[in-house]
């Protein structure tokens, strides 16, 4: 007897044993997903700030004088916003950070004006000097806009920027978030083969992937590769399909062209659109402009007054347009040059005065 009530004891004893290790793992996991972010809108009046991530508001304080405490647990890192709405883009204050475990303070950056930048972990310290590598390239393209191929060498020199930004940083969020601008610019090949060598963590983030699905359809839309079909409306509500357009007899090459009128960039690219367009029009050559307007007054205006007379579609969704989605198209101006008798993007990104060259090549 005596030495069953030992054995009982000393079983109940590994038990209790098991159980506490098991609440103080489980304790000690629950503690390292944990944030505090704190934090001042100045001149704030309003009552309520709002934490927002992947576009939808996860939390909400009260305020005091526009100070704030925010206080929870973050076990997958995110891009997310404090704002004085419940939407970012429609906040007149805001602030971008990386959401992750640790002791967040927001403060105003004095050398933004109103903006303002959080501190208190790598990836978010990093973030704070972010603005400060296009500052500096874009102070040097002040200095240097006249010289001879100026635009190639800050490209290039932002790229070897953003490379090296990834490369040191592939376990936190800013590698991703500087890998998210560097895949614009550089290859999906590239983009690919950096994606896979992100630590196990970054890997489950939205933000990879993001990426990575935004890379897959890049992939997909890259020279030699089949062109994807689709059907949007005109300005007369008219359904217009590519297929139809490919097949035309009369085309041989067809431009897929996205913009929008409040891109500057996409109204700056017009003047070689409408030049080459009219040389080339009536030699087999077609483009389909792919509007990411959200109004349709300013789609029309910007067609009407610039002269855009060829194939224009839009569903007036933003960066929602479904074609875009389709193509994986993240930023514009961005086009996609098609072989009407194959069907094969035969070119992408024709920018300036590479277009007509190309196509002067191509119908010469």
């Amino acid at each position: 007897m005596e030495n069953d009530r030992k054995n009982a004891y000393v079983n109940n004893m590994k038990k209790l044993l098991f159980l506490l290790a098991i609440t103080a793992t489980l304790t000690c996991c629950s503690n390292k997903s944990n944030y505090t972010l704190s934090g001042t809108f100045d001149d704030f009046n309003g009552q309520t700030v709002w934490l927002i991530s992947s576009n939808e508001p996860i939390d909400s304080v009260q305020t005091t004088d526009g100070s704030f405490t925010f206080t929870g647990k973050a076990p997958i890192p995110s891009i997310a916003y404090v704002a004085d709405a419940r939407s970012a883009r429609e906040a007149k204050q805001r602030c971008m950070f990386f959401l992750e475990p640790g002791t967040l303070t927001m403060e105003k950056n004095s050398d933004e004006g109103n903006q303002y930048i959080v501190h208190g972990t790598k990836s978010n310290d990093l973030l704070a000097g972010y603005d400060a590598i296009e500052d500096e390239l874009e102070e040097y393209y002040k200095q240097n806009q006249d010289k001879e191929g100026i635009d190639d060498e800050i490209e290039k020199r932002y790229n070897e920027i953003l490379s090296k930004q990834v490369k040191d940083n592939l376990d936190n969020m800013y590698g991703l978030y500087c890998l998210s601008d560097l895949s614009y610019m550089q290859s999906p090949e590239l983009t690919r083969a950096l994606l896979s060598t992100f630590s196990k963590e970054m890997c489950k983030t939205k933000l990879w992937n993001t990426i990575d699905e935004r890379n897959i359809k890049m992939l997909a839309t890259t020279p030699g590769k089949q062109y994807m079909e689709f059907s949007q409306t005109d300005a007369d509500g008219n359904v217009i399909s590519s297929k139809d357009i490919m097949a035309d007899a009369k085309n041989k090459y067809v431009l897929i062209d996205f913009w929008a009128s409040w891109c500057g960039p996409c109204m700056g690219e017009v003047p070689f659109l409408t030049e080459t367009y009219a040389k080339y029009k009536d030699k087999g050559f077609e483009i389909i402009g792919v509007s990411l307007d959200l109004k349709r007054e300013n789609w029309l205006g910007a067609i009407e007054k610039h002269g855009m007379n060829w194939i224009h579609v839009s569903d007036l969704k933003y960066w929602e347009n479904e074609v875009a989605r389709q193509y994986g198209v993240n930023s514009i101006p961005s086009n996609f040059l098609v072989e009407c008798s194959t069907g094969t993007i035969i070119a992408t990104g024709l920018r300036g005065k590479n277009l007509q060259k190309k196509i002067d090549e191509l119908l010469k």
